[in-house]
């Protein structure tokens, strides 16, 4: 047995205990407790307000999702920002101390107004660090990612996926995240951007768009290919002399203009 086969061992036998002392719950026994019925539940989940945690092949309902005396609206919040960690890490961080809240648990900052502005504000960074938007930029017209050559730039920040997809891309480059090379940037007649979302581990990254874009006369005119739509063309845009990461921020944010 390898050591992630045995961490995995570890764990379920964690979830197996927390099964046996109540800490997490069947479904049945968990609408009890909040008095749901199967269809409220099952829009709770969709929606991010409570999650399960799997135990041989079954979804388990934490108990302390449905703790007596809790603001349990406040609490439901929370749990749809951290929509982005997996479910055993939303677990573990509402029932651990934070230092970011001054020693609390989560559950602890619910009932005070402030320590609550302050938790939303916690946990939404700490969903966001389970997701990274990675903008690469590739002088040239490309319809797959070279692999060939170096990108004229590559930048990576942590963001929630659920956040607007040019929001995000426009934050990358400009953020205090990975940035390189850090220019100067040259200026070309075409430049092809690739969009990904890398989730936190080994996952392989996701291709949410490619952009390509041509310059000529000081004026860009870019074609736009996301999973989520049909390809299509941005109007022109006057860019002027800006080099090619200049010209690419210019597209980003005509493109977010659009989806807005």
């Amino acid at each position: 047995m390898n050591f992630r086969d045995e961490i995995e061992k570890q764990a379920l036998a964690a979830r197996r205990e927390m099964v046996a002392t109540g800490e997490l719950l069947r479904a049945d026994e968990f609408r009890k407790r909040l008095v749901l019925s199967e269809r409220r539940l099952a829009q709770m989940l969709q929606r991010g307000d409570v999650f399960t945690i799997e135990v041989d092949a079954i979804g388990y309902f934490p108990t302390l999702l449905a703790t007596p005396g809790l603001d349990l609206r406040r609490l439901y919040s929370i749990c749809r920002l951290l929509v982005p960690a997996p479910p055993s890490c939303r677990l573990g961080y509402l029932s651990a101390k934070q230092g970011n809240l001054g020693g609390n648990s989560p559950l602890e900052s619910l009932g005070d107004k402030r320590q609550y502005r302050l938790l939303r504000a916690m946990a939404r960074a700490y969903a966001a660090e389970w997701s990274r938007t990675v903008v690469t930029v590739y002088t040239g017209r490309y319809t797959e990612e070279p692999t060939d050559i170096e990108p004229t730039l590559t930048a990576a920040d942590e963001a929630d996926p659920r956040v607007n997809l040019w929001k995000r891309v426009e934050q990358t480059p400009t953020s205090s995240g990975y940035i390189r090379p850090c220019g100067p940037y040259p200026k070309a007649s075409e430049a092809t951007v690739f969009v990904s979302r890398q989730p936190a581990g080994q996952a392989p990254p996701i291709p949410e768009a490619r952009i390509a874009v041509s310059i000529v006369d000081g004026v860009a005119n870019a074609n736009v290919v996301c999973h989520e739509v049909s390809t299509y063309k941005l109007d022109p845009i006057r860019v002027g002399d800006a080099d090619i990461v200049g010209v690419v921020l210019h597209v980003v944010v005509a493109a977010r203009k659009l989806s807005l």
